[in-house]
């Protein structure tokens, strides 16, 4: 028998023993593996502290059962990439887009695009992804400083950020709060995988007379939107497990636009 076969019958009997592992929900003893595989105990351990030292199984100390960790399945997500992300991210965003009318966007920045998603009727929405960019195009659009032009950015890390807009809104544009302007709101959260890992941003954007929708729907739901498609994820909720109770216009002045 040459290394090559060997080598190859190694891989296959490993493979068996993670698709073994991944149907048992209490995990393994070698002993139950070798009988399910009909290998002897001394090959399945073998196969087992291989998988092991890569990080592809682990063993309870108190039982010895072996079961899979997420090595495979971040493995998945990384082959699939955007995609398993707008998969999760789409249903979140139609069903809001369609209830609101609002527009909404996610941004994935290691892949450079923006996908929009807006309402175009009664039970349809319209979608278009924008490639070669790390920020959503309106806002190249906005940050114009010679037009009659205002874009306000609200990125959002945690709840607690709904109450201190003036700290960490950001102004492009026209300075002149006077001025009969074009004004942009833009507000985003993050999205997290089951690591906890900042995957990408959502959020949502409108065309309004003053910044009151920060302090109002905006922040409400771009927190909820990042809340449900990170679920959706494999993430647990921590910092994102609370949307607070917007300020209200008569608890807060609004900070003016200059």
């Amino acid at each position: 028998m040459d290394s090559s076969h060997t080598a190859q019958s190694s891989l296959e009997k490993a493979l068996d023993v993670c698709e073994v592992l991944a149907g048992a929900q209490r995990g393994l003893t070698v002993t139950e593996l070798g009988r399910s595989l009909h290998q002897p105990p001394s090959t399945v351990h073998r196969l087992l502290a291989a998988l092991k030292r890569r990080g592809y199984v682990r063993q309870d100390e108190e039982t010895t059962r072996y079961s899979l960790t997420l090595k495979m399945l971040d493995l998945s997500f990384r082959l699939l990439g955007r995609s398993e992300l707008r998969l999760h991210a789409y249903p979140v965003l139609r069903e809001y887009v369609l209830r609101t009318g609002l527009r909404a966007f996610i941004a994935v920045p290691s892949n450079g695009d923006v996908t929009y998603v807006w309402s175009a009727g009664p039970d349809e929405v319209g979608m278009h992804t924008v490639y070669g960019r790390t920020m959503p195009v309106h806002c190249a659009i906005y940050v114009d400083r010679s037009a009659a032009r205002r874009l306000s950015c609200l990125r959002l890390e945690q709840p607690a950020d709904a109450r201190d807009i003036d700290r960490i809104a950001v102004r492009f544009g026209h300075a002149d709060s006077t001025a009969p302007l074009q004004r942009l709101l833009c507000t985003c959260a993050p999205v997290r995988d089951y690591t906890g890992r900042e995957v990408a941003r959502v959020g949502v954007f409108t065309h309004a007379a003053t910044e009151q929708p920060f302090a109002s729907d905006q922040t409400t739901a771009s927190l909820e939107l990042a809340r449900s498609i990170s679920m959706r994820l494999g993430y647990l909720p921590g910092s994102l497990e609370a949307t607070p109770a917007p300020a209200r216009a008569a608890d807060r002045a609004m900070p003016r636009a200059g």
